[in-house]
């Protein structure tokens, strides 16, 4: 019986240090500080228990083995529940340090928002860091349901416990009418001594109350023996229950090995998270050199621009005509390019056929003429003012196109002219298609 209450004793200890553990996550530093003194009043309390056991162990066989298996399932639990309140630190930790990356990443994405058009490399490089970091929100994730479900195995351990509790305090309450029982039999035989001894000096006249006095002892017996088998039953009961606390000591050990794969898991994200960092860094360090490249080239582009809106725009290309032959004639003319393609600077004149420098710099020019009149000359001449520049020509020999273009640079100064000629005795031919085409433009300003 002493043994009974011993166990009872203890359980209700090892809910109670269960109870302190829950409350005790969500306190912070004073609750765990709390929590440190009052385990220390548990032990006294189970040292206590413990002194109480020492006296009762000489009277049964399985109190010590009980004692001692409910002590290491105490100290079990005592150090899962620490390790729970640990990895849940650090998995606060870590969704710390995931939200610092976060502001971090996003900062970098705005910065490539900006700069999309001109460092596709980094973006490329955001996109892989995205994609880590949802692998790293994966994984958290499986780590956070099996934290849950370490509080779910818990919860229904404690529960079981409870349920172990409640049937103790049922066996206690059986138990001490057992003891009450017994007290009374105890005081049933007193009476009954006394009553033998009278007998003894009465035994003649007390041979009815005698036989009732037997009968009474036959009835203690069946009472005896009727109260040995609901021992019995009780320790059955206990047997019963050491083989569930054995129970419980392997889901235990099956949760150790599951929270140091949690830990691993941590570990193995900790790392992850020191890459993610060092390469945000990096990014962000190549994105500072990009805008310090990119600042420099803006201010290049805007010297060019500025330099470009100080220089003269000066461009012309024009056609013939779309009457078709022209020529020969008896005397050399001046090639009117009617058809105007282009005349930035209107420099150049289709009336007269004459292009006039707007300023003094370096010119280019270019032309192209056809002819299809076989046995017949194809030609012409580029001036420069009143110098040829160069005569280009061919001999259609044949029933078929011939054509001629040349091309020159030129340095002229503010006034001067630039023209084409059809020599005398040749012919050329133009139409919609536009065979023939003079062209030119300033190259740079002197």
């Amino acid at each position: 019986m002493r043994s009974a209450a011993v166990f009872l004793a203890l359980l209700l200890c090892l809910q109670w240090t269960w109870a302190q553990g829950e409350s005790g996550e969500g306190t912070g530093t004073d609750a765990e500080t709390e929590g440190g003194n009052r385990q220390e009043e548990v032990h006294f309390e189970i040292q206590g228990v413990g002194a109480a056991h020492d006296q009762s162990s000489s009277q049964t066989n399985i109190s010590p083995d009980i004692w001692a298996e409910l002590k290491e399932l105490r100290d079990m639990a005592i150090e899962q529940k620490v390790e729970l309140r640990n990895s849940k630190s650090k998995i606060e930790k870590l969704e710390q340090e995931n939200a610092a990356t976060q502001a971090r990443l996003t900062a970098s994405e705005s910065k490539n928002a900006v700069l999309e058009s001109r460092v596709n490399t980094s973006e490329n490089l955001v996109a892989q860091l995205r994609r880590e970091n949802m692998v790293l929100e994966t994984r958290m994730s499986s780590s956070e349901n099996e934290v849950a479900e370490l509080k779910r195995q818990n919860a229904d351990l404690l529960a079981r416990v409870t349920a172990s509790e409640n049937k103790i305090t049922v066996l206690e309450t059986r138990m001490s009418s057992s003891e009450n029982e017994v007290a009374e039999l105890k005081r049933q035989n007193a009476d009954l001594l006394a009553r033998v001894t009278a007998s003894e000096n009465k035994i003649t006249v007390l041979e009815t109350r005698m036989s009732s006095s037997e009968n009474e002892v036959a009835e203690l017996k069946r009472e005896n023996a009727d109260l040995l088998a609901r021992v019995t039953a009780s320790e059955n009961k206990i047997t019963d229950l050491l083989a569930r606390v054995t129970t419980c000591e392997n889901k235990i050990t099956v949760l150790e090995t599951r929270m140091s794969s949690s830990e691993n898991e941590v570990a193995e994200l900790k790392r992850e998270n020191a890459d993610l960092l060092a390469r945000v860094t990096a990014s962000e360090n190549k994105i500072t050199v990009l805008e310090t490249r990119m600042s420099s080239s803006e201010n290049e582009v805007a010297e060019l621009k500025r330099e470009n809106a100080d220089r003269p725009k000066v461009a012309f290309s024009a056609g013939l005509t779309n009457a078709g032959p022209v020529g020969p004639f008896d005397t050399e003319i001046t090639l009117k390019f009617s058809k105007v393609f282009t005349n930035i600077g209107q420099a150049y004149s289709p009336t007269t056929g004459i292009f006039t420098a707007p300023v003094r710099g370096v010119y280019y020019f270019r032309f192209t003429v056809l002819g299809i009149c076989p046995s017949a000359w194809i030609g012409a001449y580029l001036y420069h003012n009143e110098k040829k520049m160069t005569r280009n020509y061919d001999y259609n020999d044949e029933h078929g196109h011939v054509s001629v273009s040349n091309a020159l640079i030129l340095q002229l100064e503010k006034g001067d002219v630039v023209y084409m000629a059809l020599p005398s005795g040749h012919g050329i031919f133009d139409d919609s298609n536009n065979y023939n085409i003079f062209s030119g433009f300033l190259l740079f300003a002197l």
